[in-house]
């Protein structure tokens, strides 16, 4: 109680005036009865996204190494490594093609459709619970894409210390996020206390193949009054890819990405190219997270995969374009694919990797995570100590040592949820542009819808 109370003494003795001058605030927080620190950027100061206080290295990325797998791999673990990626890849021609089979074949084989038409009803119905073990094998992915992070083992210390209910929120979704399967192998290597659930379309769980892949990594349906079932009721973290269907059509694959990633800069032609302004698309301004992160208490980690939109490629929708002071619409495939997608809430579009088949590209991946965002900014004369002891209950339907959360609001005004979601958007842009230069896309911007 001592200590605690020196800390508040501490920290309303604190001069922001002076700090404020350097284009700096900082706020002295106890969320839980931990100390915490959110250093707020002016627009007159380009403060990191993330720090070392949290557990992220600033000057360096750090190449991922398996515990499970040896570097380098062996013939056989290679081989494992591009069938993963390729059935995961195919899964979602696969799923699609399963459904519509036995309709082709039932004129020509009506046996043979029936049959399969049993077979893909068990598919589709088969409840799937989560496999541990599954998730492991995506470490193999850390090689097949030069993987490369900004996480130290003191982000895992931290999380461990603070038990706080997080919400993973991951740009960009790209055209296979096959990025999020290796994010689910190194979440659960190297901070398995982040891993939770994930969230997908509900058409995507009536794929047969697709929906046991995504099931054995424990993603379920992205309605709203699920995801808050498992946050507040079975306190699980959540993982999600907020730009959905609509970032799948802002993905384009630069043309010197394949194979050496976009980190080389080996051979005159890869510098020249690097040397190109490319402009990266995310769509992060989803006022239904913020008012999730708000109603939920957890807090909001902002993460940013560079090369994810240069896996595959797609066709290419074209947008409105204005051209001599007039607008000039044109409508191609894509497009009738993109305006089906959005209102069947499920991404529909051709795609490819390489020789024109659903076989990845690997450029080099990086990914990298900012500083926790904490939804509610907790004034140092509000905190309440906390308790001595964790608070246990008999009953046996609510869980003991729950995660720590911020002050939920039930019903976020207009006002709250528009000043969370300035400071998410914030955080992303500082992202990029702090790893930008050591990801290898040193002259790329990014755009923000």
């Amino acid at each position: 109680m001592h200590k605690y109370r020196m800390l508040i003494g501490i920290a309303k003795g604190l001069d922001f005036s002076k700090r404020a001058a350097s284009g700096k605030q900082i706020k002295s927080l106890l969320v839980g009865g931990t100390r915490q620190t959110n250093i707020l950027q002016t627009a007159t100061a380009a403060a990191a996204a993330a720090t070392e206080a949290y557990g992220f290295s600033t000057h360096q990325l750090i190449p991922a190494k398996s515990e499970l797998f040896p570097s380098p791999l062996p013939f056989r673990l290679r081989l494992a490594a591009w069938l993963l990626a390729v059935l995961c890849s195919s899964a979602f021609y696969i799923g699609p093609t399963l459904l519509l089979l036995p309709f082709i074949l039932y004129s020509f084989y009506p046996k043979v459709a029936a049959t399969l038409f049993c077979i893909n009803i068990v598919l589709v119905t088969h409840p799937v619970a989560p496999w541990h073990g599954f998730r492991k094998w995506f470490q193999l992915f850390y090689h097949l894409f030069d993987f490369h992070h900004n996480l130290t083992p003191k982000v895992r210390d931290i999380a461990i210390r603070e038990n706080h209910l997080g919400i993973v929120a991951m740009h960009p979704h790209a055209i296979i996020p096959l990025h999020a399967f290796l994010y689910a192998g190194f979440c659960d290597e190297f901070i398995p206390e982040l891993y939770g659930m994930g969230t997908t379309t509900d058409g995507a769980l009536l794929l047969p193949v697709l929906r046991h892949i995504l099931q054995f990594l424990s993603v379920g349906s992205a309605h709203k009054q699920s995801i808050l079932y498992a946050m507040q009721n079975l306190d699980k973290n959540l993982f999600i890819l907020p730009g959905g269907v609509a970032e799948i059509f802002l993905s384009h694959r630069r043309r010197n990405s394949s194979g050496s990633g976009g980190g080389s800069s080996s051979g005159s032609c890869d510098k020249q190219q690097h040397q190109q302004r490319h402009v990266q698309i995310i769509k992060a301004r989803r006022y239904g997270l913020m008012k999730l992160a708000l109603e939920t208490g957890a807090i909001l980690y902002p993460v940013y995969v560079f090369g994810a939109t240069d896996i595959f490629d797609q066709l290419t929708p074209i947008v409105e374009a204005k051209k001599n002071g007039g607008n000039d619409t044109t409508i191609n495939a894509a497009n009738i694919l993109e305006s089906i997608s959005r209102r069947i809430k499920g991404g529909l579009t051709l795609y490819w990797g390489k020789y024109f088949l659903p076989i990845p590209h690997t450029p080099r991946l990086t990914m990298v995570m900012g500083d926790p965002i904490y939804p509610v900014v907790v004034k140092v004369q509000d905190v309440q100590p906390p308790p001595l002891q964790p608070q246990n209950h008999d009953n046996d339907d609510i869980l003991t040592n729950k995660k720590r959360t911020c002050p939920r609001i039930e019903n976020p005004t207009p006002e709250q949820v528009e000043e969370l979601m300035s400071r998410y958007v914030n955080a992303l842009e500082r992202l990029f542009e702090q790893y930008k230069v050591q990801a290898g896309y040193r002259n790329d911007v990014l755009e923000i819808l």
